[in-house]
């Protein structure tokens, strides 16, 4: 619908300094463990609590939406933003950045739910599209981001100074917010008295957590452990791990710039068949030939970069009914589902090396994509 062209391009922006701010925190974490004295623990203490939040409230947030709808959640969204920022800049203790992460996070999910939900809703003939490039800005945000941030601190930015300088940034979206129209979705007043078990008992559900969830757990574990990977197990210098790093994500970026048109062009079940084995395929045999291969782990980027967008709008078009509480309580599952598995993936790393648990991340993607198999040939066929 033209008349939410604007609304579009300012969740576009939205979503790429929601990727800018969310992920400079990553190069602020030595400065943390110095200005306030804790140890490597306190900041897994941090990292848990911010994703217990987010997990939270993309369940929570699919109740608020259909209560409230979601120019209301969006609002919410900001402000709980623009405090956090606020409480980060002005910390005196570990607890109250503590806190404050917990608050952004917060903000972060309700922003989330709201998008996943809402994007389908805006462009009905382009959802794929207008889906994957919303994520596409996530991840401009976030390689701009540490690029600036990154440059900034060289230069003498104080870590206050970064965080006072996003709340600013999100204060002006603020103001821009009240002059942006969102459409008034509708929400039967039966939908509104679904419940948690019910919710879970429906097999479609728990596939499709299970094949989200699978896929999620291997996209950020490239991100996560990658890194530990090629320095642990290859004996590459920081500076050689974080090109491969690095090329994964650009090439990710890229498509999932171009992925949405794929997806509009032969499906979302084709796209996601031919993508996933791809990527599977690639990521194995750089694991199996060694180190002068991993160029292939990078390529396969391309590879994964529909997966969340496009498994998130076959969740919103599979349930007609309960759509934004169901979409919030299979992403808050699927959150823990990785979560959980990265637990694991840090156990087997001490327990059996970490090249045969990267082996983790290749054969999780391939259980995704037999899950996804399965829910086409017996679950959405015969829906």
């Amino acid at each position: 619908m033209k008349k939410y062209i604007i609304t579009t391009i300012y969740i576009f922006v939205f979503m790429t300094f929601i990727g800018f701010s969310e992920n400079m925190r990553g190069l602020f974490i030595p400065i943390f463990k110095e200005e306030f004295r804790i140890n490597n623990s306190m900041i897994g203490v941090m990292l848990t609590v911010s994703s217990l939040a987010y997990i939270m409230f993309q369940y929570i947030g699919g109740i608020l939406i259909q209560k409230h709808g979601h120019k209301r959640i969006y609002l919410s969204s900001l402000i709980l933003i623009i405090l956090s920022f606020l409480m980060i800049w002005k910390s005196g203790s570990f607890y109250i950045l503590l806190l404050a992460m917990f608050i952004f996070n917060v903000g972060v999910s309700l922003f989330s739910i709201s998008t996943n939900s809402l994007i389908p809703v805006l462009f009905i003939g382009y959802q794929a599209i207008l889906m994957n490039l919303t994520h596409f800005c996530y991840g401009l945000g976030t390689s701009a981001g540490q690029r600036t941030v990154g440059i900034l601190l060289k230069r003498g930015l104080n870590w206050r100074e970064a965080y006072l300088g996003s709340a600013l940034v999100f204060f002006i979206l603020l103001l821009i917010f009240f002059f942006i129209k969102f459409p008034q979705v509708d929400v039967d007043k039966a939908d509104k008295g679904v419940k948690f078990l019910d919710a879970i008992k429906d097999k479609r559900i728990l596939l499709f957590v299970a094949a989200l969830g699978l896929y999620v757990f291997s996209e950020l574990s490239v991100a996560n452990w990658f890194a530990n990977f090629m320095i642990t197990g290859y004996s590459l210098d920081g500076l050689t791990a974080s090109y491969y790093l690095s090329l994964f994500f650009f090439i990710f970026t890229i498509g999932r710039f171009l992925g949405g048109f794929v997806v509009e062009k032969i499906g979302h079940f084709n796209a996601l068949f031919l993508y996933f084995s791809i990527a599977t395929i690639l990521f194995t045999v750089g694991l199996v030939l060694g180190e002068k291969y991993l160029i292939l782990i990078s390529a396969s980027g391309f590879f994964f970069s529909i997966g969340f967008p496009t498994i998130v709008l076959l969740v919103s078009n599979t349930f007609q009914k309960n759509r934004t509480y169901i979409l919030g309580l299979v992403i808050a599952l699927t959150s823990t589902v990785n979560m959980i598995l990265n637990f694991l993936v840090g156990f087997l790393n001490d327990t059996i090396g970490v090249y045969y648990t990267f082996f983790l991340i290749p054969t999780a993607l391939f259980a995704s994509l037999t899950i996804l198999i399965y829910i086409k040939l017996k679950v959405w066929e015969n829906s």
